[in-house]
């Protein structure tokens, strides 16, 4: 009998060192809580034992794959679990992935919610009922060697003792062997998006479940009723992450069980990835809805904070409290989580140290109107202004090859920078000089777009008379992020057919 867990209880053990610095793969340098196994040597005087004080297994699970009890042993071991059953095709395969873009919500909902529904027994088999077990699968769902650009993943995944590397990737051997094989049986839900990329369409008829608040496209309509549930209406999402969907479940889990508390690891990278997404509920920013902040409370007052054991640079940081109650100082203060995260997230010097290729591709999505890549088109979020991603070398030059390598026709760079608590954005927009001018006079001018408040600032590198061109648009609406601007220019190609 394979063990797993039951209510989302906390237990882990991790060692927790201060703050130092990660190299990344771009040469920038990371400031990071980093974590080591209690088997290896202490760093420094700085190290300290970031643990939780209990260990309780609630039940035994037949139908799980992994025999985990805390959320980051269960991450932990995915990658040998996944290896040992891939040896047998008497298995049926949970895959449960985020959007290519690969966004803190989108890596963190997949693997918080692989384990919710561990923990829940709530695996749907999907593809019939021969397999003796059902495996979740949860994906990071961009390239393994990616992971060093996601730097608010890093830091989420450190502080709560994963090791990145021991996660499974969209690149992985052990993924795509399964993917592509037509022996094994799978299911697919999908997290953060409700049509699948095109890449992967060997998996497109086994999605059987959508978590998401992006505008529906339409896509895996036989998945209907409680599993597909996508937050999302009149041109903006009813949930501001979600990550906030995933605490959502865990709250209906809640109400079947005595004692619940939450796993303090699961806790906190939800509670991490909800306030950067909400901008720790700014009104300002106006990201966040009433459901997230119902979220941020559950977990604050959920998660069984008491089990953490922190250093006192930690405890200063982002756990520090004037409550004379000693288990509410371990209770992390949302601020400066908060703001802990978004300064690596939007680090300046980060961005602008990378080259145009690697600032494109970090949060890019690909977007299809009608079936093939005729109209294709893709969108990079990029958290600097205009003026500093314009002036990198060879701008046009390498934003055309990275749309020809992407097999795109247009691209959007979608920028945004945070003034006085408010995201100010602009956008620019690469492609063949007619693909970009009838885009740019359709973003401006539609009536379905003016609630964008979109105005058009020019040519960069371009003349009119070019080939290949890159104008430049301000946007007035801060609210307008990728979930609003896809889909208006899904409109403009919907319009042309």
């Amino acid at each position: 009998m394979v063990q797993a867990p039951r209510g989302i209880i906390s237990t882990a053990t991790a060692s927790f060192i201060s703050k130092f610095l990660i190299i990344t793969s771009l040469g920038s340098f990371l400031p990071a809580f980093a974590l080591v196994p209690r088997s290896r040597p202490l760093l420094s005087s700085n190290t300290a034992v970031f643990r939780r004080q209990s260990h309780t297994f609630l039940s035994k699970m037949s139908t799980s794959a992994l025999s985990m009890t805390d959320f980051s042993s269960y991450l932990n071991s995915v990658t040998t679990e996944i290896s040992s059953f891939s040896k047998t095709k008497n298995v049926n395969y949970n895959i449960i992935l985020g959007n290519e873009a690969g966004d803190a919500d989108s890596i963190i909902s997949a693997l918080a919610y692989s384990y919710v529904k561990a923990s829940a027994k709530d695996i749907n088999p999907g593809i019939g009922s021969s397999c003796s077990s059902i495996v979740n699968l949860p994906l990071a769902s961009i390239p393994r060697n990616d992971l060093a650009l996601r730097r608010d993943v890093t830091l989420l995944l450190e502080m709560v003792g994963i090791d990145g590397g021991k996660l499974i990737f969209v690149d992985d051997e052990s993924f795509t062997n399964i993917a592509n094989d037509d022996g094994i049986q799978k299911s697919v839900s999908l997290m953060d998006h409700n049509k699948l990329r095109s890449d992967l369409r060997p998996l497109h008829n086994f999605v059987d479940e959508i978590l998401d608040h992006h505008k529906d496209e339409g896509s895996h309509n036989s998945v209907q009723g409680e599993n597909r549930e996508i937050a999302f209406d009149d041109q903006f999402a009813l949930v501001g992450s979600t990550c906030t969907l995933v605490v959502e479940k865990i709250t209906k889990q809640k109400q079947s069980m005595d004692n619940f508390k939450l796993d303090a690891g699961l806790g906190l990278v939800l509670l991490g990835v909800i306030l950067l997404d909400t901008m720790n509920m700014c009104p300002n920013a106006a990201k966040g809805t009433q459901r997230d902040e119902e979220a941020i409370q559950f977990i604050i007052h959920e998660s069984e904070w008491s089990t953490f054991i922190v250093n006192s640079n930690m405890q200063s940081n982002l756990f520090e409290s004037d409550d004379d109650d000693e288990s509410q100082r371990k209770v992390p203060i949302r601020s400066r989580l908060y703001e802990y995260l978004r300064d690596s997230k939007f680090d300046r010097s980060f961005w602008e140290s990378m080259e145009i290729t690697d600032a494109l591709r970090i949060d890019y999505k690909r977007f299809e109107p009608s079936s093939g890549a005729k109209d294709a088109f893709g969108l990079s979020s990029i958290l600097l202004d205009t003026e500093t991603l314009v002036a990198k070398p060879y701008f046009k030059t390498k934003g055309l090859e990275y749309m020809r390598k992407v097999n795109v026709n247009l691209l959007g760079a979608l920028n945004m920078v945070i003034v006085d608590d408010k995201p100010q954005r602009e956008i620019v927009l690469l492609g063949a000089s007619d693909d970009v001018n009838k885009m740019a006079h359709f973003l401006v001018n539609d009536d379905s777009t003016s609630f964008l408040e979109i105005s058009n600032t020019g040519y960069i590198e371009s003349s009119p008379s070019d080939e290949f061109v890159a104008v430049t648009l301000k946007q007035g609406n801060p609210k307008g992020s990728r979930k609003q601007i896809a889909p208006a220019m899904m409109s403009f190609f919907q319009k042309k057919m």
